[in-house]
């Protein structure tokens, strides 16, 4: 009998080393804002300076011309060994409507990326905001130029990114999708506008033909970045045309699309926040996003960013991280709830 119990235990023993391991999730949390000059009083959010593991700034934000800005958040940066990206559009939409217009953006936003490495800083990532949809519906024209071929517009993303990687090599890429607004595999858009039903088009198409693009390019995409507030996450956001907007399960797509980016080597950042609670105050901000955070989990997401970002009037406050309502004391509350939920294996 000894004999057969040592064997189950060798046969145990053999299967368990046979078997791969999961790899560990180790998330990291990052802060967006607009308001730097709040970020600079380093006193007020010690405990989130220690724990994020990068910020991310408005390309807006580098052409600051307030006196010594720039370099304090510099210095801040590498005081904490933050890595920095920078939100931008790659393709402007009050560019020229041809295929010049991927080299006029870049030369257009590097001249603001360049003001951040002229206070001694350095760009880890820039993230392309909705470049297709800039070139396809642009928001800034009265002349009613626009591309008409998704395909011809992400010959621009390219053009663009080509020549943001030949100014900073350094530099890697996530592609950023508002992704509520486009359909996905066949299915509608969140408000289910257009002849299609799918607002901007088919997303599917556009992530395949940026990311194929830019790998036979040569500059193979890093991630991407999605864009899906709670309310929307969870069918709660008016919808023009859906009726009720929970006839779509909108948690089961954006998951869809994080497991089918990993599933392709790409790093996924999810954005999270409230659209309800950033245009109704601080506190709701505060609550709907960490809703957001563990509804997401509690789908098994798990992405390799937690990005807090703001670009609603809420919340108001940045600082202190004590109060839970700012800012910087909801990031202090997103840490805690992705590395408890990271050490216990949840959204693994």
């Amino acid at each position: 009998m000894r004999w057969i119990a040592l064997a189950a235990l060798l046969a145990a023993s053999a299967c368990a080393q046979a078997a791969p391991r999961a790899k560990p999730y180790r998330p990291e949390v990052w802060l967006c804002t607009a308001s730097a000059e709040e970020l600079l009083k380093q006193a007020e959010w010690p405990t989130v300076l220690r724990g994020i593991a990068g910020i991310k700034l408005y390309v807006g934000l580098l052409y600051e011309n307030k006196p010594g800005v720039l370099q304090r958040l510099v210095k801040m940066v590498k005081a904490h060994r933050l890595k920095v990206a920078v939100e931008l559009g790659c393709c402007l939409d009050f560019g020229p409507m041809d295929e010049t217009n991927g080299e006029w953006s870049a030369r257009s936003e590097l001249g603001a990326i360049d003001h951040w490495y002229a206070a001694g800083g350095k760009v880890d990532y820039l993230d392309l905001d909705g470049p297709v949809r800039r070139l396809l519906f642009p928001d800034n024209r009265k002349d009613g130029k626009c591309f008409v071929s998704m395909e011809a517009a992400a010959d621009q993303v390219v053009r663009s990114v080509r020549a943001f990687h030949k100014a900073h090599p350094e530099m890697r890429f996530w592609h950023l999708t508002n992704f509520p607004n486009w359909g996905y595999l066949g299915d509608v858009s969140y408000h289910a506008r257009g002849p299609k039903r799918q607002d901007y088009g088919e997303y599917d198409d556009a992530h395949r033909m940026v990311a194929s693009k830019l790998r036979a390019a040569g500059i193979p995409l890093a991630g991407v970045t999605i864009d899906n507030p709670y309310d929307y996450l969870i069918g709660e956001r008016f919808s023009v045309n859906l009726k009720p907007a929970t006839s779509v399960n909108w948690l089961k797509r954006v998951r869809s699309y994080e497991d089918r980016c990993r599933s392709e080597g790409l790093e996924v950042n999810l954005i999270v926040n409230s659209e309800r609670g950033g245009g109704t105050s601080d506190a709701l901000f505060a609550t709907e996003t960490l809703a957001m955070v563990d509804t997401y989990m509690k789908a098994g997401g798990r992405p390799t960013r937690w990005i807090v970002q703001g670009w609603y009037a809420c919340p108001k406050a940045i600082v202190p991280e004590t109060d839970p309502t700012t800012l910087t004391g909801l990031v202090k509350a997103v840490i805690e709830r992705v590395r408890g939920a990271a050490a216990t294996g949840v959204g693994g």
